[in-house]
């Protein structure tokens, strides 16, 4: 006979925890997933692009040394702090949308958070 592990039938407590963590961590990147998407459709009333919001976010925060290049791929937006590069994804790089000025904006953060 095999032993009973947490009680009633197998039953572990640490599932009352785990399985609403699980299902909070759904739902919040089904909601940054569905916002993004939204955003990508509006384009910002100054249009913007995310390159020139990355140089002037960088510039206003006296970083001037920190390069700005387009990679390729989706999603591979980055801060490479060992080569002080912030890297945006093409549709990034290019993009006027509020999503892409929000991506461009936030891997600046992380540069202004290591300088």
């Amino acid at each position: 006979m095999y032993p009973v592990y947490g009680g009633f039938w197998g039953f572990d407590p640490t599932m009352v925890v785990l399985i609403p963590a699980i299902l909070l961590t759904i739902y919040a990147q089904f909601k940054v997933s569905s916002t993004t998407n939204k955003y990508l459709r509006v384009n910002t009333r100054r249009g913007y692009t995310g390159e020139q919001t990355a140089r002037r976010v960088l510039d206003s925060n006296g970083l001037y040394d920190v390069k700005i290049e387009m990679v390729r791929g989706h999603l591979s937006d980055h801060y490479d702090p060992r080569r002080k590069a912030v890297r945006l994804s093409e549709d990034v790089y290019y993009g006027t949308s509020i999503t892409s000025v929000a991506v461009a904006a936030h891997e600046c953060g992380h540069a202004i958070q290591t300088c």
